[in-house]
């Protein structure tokens, strides 16, 4: 009887994750559509799009920088909230994913200011 309980309890969670994706990638969709639009209104094109967003290629980058500074600030502190964890592999996974987002936002900057320098030239 308990194990039928587990399993329709694991089913739900299940279904509920499913549905809950599902509805994450509509909703991106859904935001992505509309970005698109909007750019198209304000931009007339891609190409002007493009071209603005290498002339204020600074202005972004400041902004994502604090947009980065304030996620730090909040993972540091979500993070000092979370039970201390002996050393071993939990820490050890944990400090790897922390390394591979900042080699991740690295990869990201690194490529668009090499796209920058490529479309300025």
């Amino acid at each position: 009887m308990r194990e039928a309980t587990e399993s329709q309890s694991t089913a739900r969670k299940v279904v509920v994750w499913l549905l809950a994706s599902l509805g994450m990638i509509v909703l991106l969709s859904i935001l992505a559509v509309l970005l698109g639009t909007v750019i198209m209104q304000l931009f007339g094109s891609v190409e002007q799009w493009r071209q603005w967003r290498v002339e204020n290629y600074w202005l972004l980058l400041a902004w994502r920088l604090c947009l980065y500074t304030v996620l730090v600030m909040f993972w540091l502190q979500l993070k000092a909230r979370l039970p201390k964890v002996a050393p071993g592999s939990t820490r050890n996974r944990l400090i790897r994913a922390e390394v591979m987002v900042v080699l991740l936002v690295l990869l990201i900057e690194l490529s668009k200011a090499s796209l920058r320098w490529m479309e300025a030239v």
